[in-house]
């Protein structure tokens, strides 16, 4: 079964006080692959859909209030990047490099 851990570090969402707000404890999903073919880019784009909505479960929901939702904003950031990182290295594909000339 292949899998692997996308993992950010997230915001304390349970800090009562404005000075525990700034505590960030860490945040691990996995999210499945192991029926998709990555060398398929619509198997890719369904990693990448399993990847948002893990990292929108454990990051939490958006609310109305505004320093919780920057914190669940830089945690779904964050999951994202690592996660990319961890699916290029999945990749068995060469990578296009392209630069102006």
């Amino acid at each position: 079964m292949k899998m692997f851990t996308a993992a950010a570090i997230a915001a304390s969402l349970f800090a009562p006080v404005a000075a525990q707000a700034d505590i960030r404890e860490p945040v691990t999903v996995t999210v499945r692959h192991a029926d998709l073919d990555l060398l398929r880019a619509d198997h890719r784009a369904k990693l990448d859909a399993r990847i948002r909505r893990a990292a929108m479960v454990a990051c939490g929901a958006v609310t109305t209030d505004l320093h919780r939702n920057n914190d669940i904003t830089r945690c779904r950031r964050e999951m994202m990047a690592d996660a990319a990182i961890k699916v290029a290295a999945l990749s068995t594909a060469p990578v296009a490099l392209a630069s102006k000339n």
